[in-house]
């Protein structure tokens, strides 16, 4: 199974570890190339100092070197050393190479102005780099006319300078650096996963509350169904798609569970006639007045369980699947003959359209829908008081029935939320012996069926009016 911590700490460690390793591996590239230009710039700059040191007048080539200034050409403590030759001979060295056993640097045969820089072991046995240039001494700017008057533009000699010094300092920064990479190497990377893995899992704290809170969740607990809150504002539309999903199916609990006792009601009131028949029966067998009356009471008991079984399966039916809509249906036709049936003269239809009209839909449901919203205003409606059915269109055009009745009792807005619950009676003691509470469910199933829209509202403290809205005819 996928884990989104796991997922996060892996791929924000090794993201970023390859990047810091990537910047590190740059730097380190990078302060190596310049420490090594830097220490080549240096052996530049002192070659080039001791160039400045020769000079070339009438009378030769002088080097006008003086060791008091420059103690590192004779002491043999990190020493330095500088070798001249000049004509093809030495013509001048470092004290410091006198020191030592090999007392001269090697020569480079190297072009006019060339300079080449090499990597030698040095006299005292020490690792380090040598500079080789070959250039023409120079001549003092007071000397230049007298020199050029007497010698002319004639070819003069080259000198090759050599300027060799210890690379141990180098090689130890660059050591350094390169050890110092290595460790950085091998902790960042640690660091990072340590500091990735803490920041995730914070960052996941509230996703771990929320899962601990949900796992404790429990309906039958009637302290453990309340809404859930965040102040994580990514988790915040997650949260409240819970809280919905949570408050519809506590809802469902409860209408479950009030329906599983309203459907044990129901039943034990019949299954107790039967009993107490059956029993008195059994008490007084071959008595004429009891069966006169025995065999009626068992149909009318039969019969109540059976008309609560088939409406309790009809909403089943119709709740789990559509309905074919191969209908077209007149709904003022229909309304007149449903009416007509009911054989009472307080309905009063009204037609809101002048023309017919026509839906495309299932006659049997449409049928059956109007005519229990009917059965339920005769039955619950005030008597003598008028039932009105109006019959139009929405802004829309889509077909749309009213039934609005005065009721016995004052309905409010949480009467209104159960009205279309199966075996749901605003009476909770239940008298009546022919109303079960199933005509409005099996209204909702069948507009559910049949794609219609079904909705109840109050006009006033007792007038109630339902509404069914049609698919628009195709």
């Amino acid at each position: 199974m996928k884990s989104i911590r796991k997922t996060l700490t892996r791929r924000l460690s090794i993201t970023i570890s390859l990047l810091v390793i990537v910047v590190l591996l740059a730097a380190d590239i990078g302060v190596d190339t310049w420490v090594q230009r830097e220490f080549n710039q240096g052996l530049k700059a002192k070659v080039g100092m001791l160039q400045s040191l020769v000079n070339e007048d009438l009378d030769g080539v002088e080097f006008e070197f003086a060791g008091e200034y420059f103690p590192e050409f004779e002491g043999a403590s990190s020493p330095e050393y500088f070798q001249l030759w000049y004509k093809g001979q030495v013509f001048e060295k470092s004290e410091s190479l006198a020191l030592y056993t090999v007392d001269e640097l090697p020569f480079e045969n190297l072009s006019l102005n060339e300079a080449v820089i090499n990597d030698i072991t040095l006299p005292d046995g020490r690792s380090g780099r040598i500079i080789h240039t070959k250039y023409v001494p120079q001549i003092d700017s007071e000397d230049r006319e007298a020199f050029y008057s007497v010698r002319g533009e004639e070819q003069r000699d080259p000198m090759v300078i050599a300027y060799a010094t210890s690379t141990e300092l180098l090689n130890f920064t660059l050591w350094f650096i390169d050890i110092a990479f290595l460790v950085a190497l091998i902790v960042i990377p640690l660091m990072v996963r340590f500091v990735v893995r803490n920041t995730v899992s914070y960052a996941l704290a509230p996703l771990d509350a929320l899962n601990n809170n949900i796992r404790t969740l429990r309906f039958t607990a009637t302290d453990k169904h309340e809404a859930f809150s965040t102040n994580v504002s990514e988790l915040e539309p997650i949260v409240s798609s819970l809280n919905h999903f949570i408050n519809d199916n506590y809802a469902l609990y409860l209408r479950e569970k009030r329906l599983t006792s309203d459907i044990a009601h129901e039943l034990k009131t019949p299954v107790s006639e039967l009993i107490n028949l059956a029993e008195v029966a059994m008490k007084f067998p071959g008595e004429e007045r009891l069966e006169k009356d025995f065999k009626p009471q068992i149909l009318r008991i039969g019969m109540r369980m059976k008309n609560i079984i088939s409406g309790l399966m009809l909403i089943q039916k119709h709740s789990a699947k559509q309905t074919q809509l191969n209908d077209l249906i007149n709904i003022k036709e229909l309304v007149a003959q449903v009416v007509a049936s009911k054989a009472v003269d307080n309905i009063n239809v009204v037609a809101k359209e002048r023309g017919d009209v026509v839906i495309h839909s299932n006659r049997i449901a449409v049928e059956s829908i109007f005519s229990n919203l009917l059965d339920n205003a005769i039955e619950h409606g005030k008597h003598c008081e008028p039932i009105s059915v109006y019959i139009g269109k929405t802004q829309s055009g889509q077909a749309q029935i009213e039934v609005t009745n005065t009721t016995h009792t004052e309905i409010d807005e949480r009467d209104l939320r159960h009205m279309f619950e199966p075996l749901w009676q605003k009476d909770a003691s239940r008298t009546s012996e022919d109303n079960f509470g199933l005509g409005l469910s099996i209204v909702s199933a069948l507009c559910g069926a049949i794609g219609a829209d079904v909705s109840v509202y109050k006009l006033d403290h007792n007038h109630i009016s339902f509404s069914v809205t049609f698919k628009k005819a195709s």
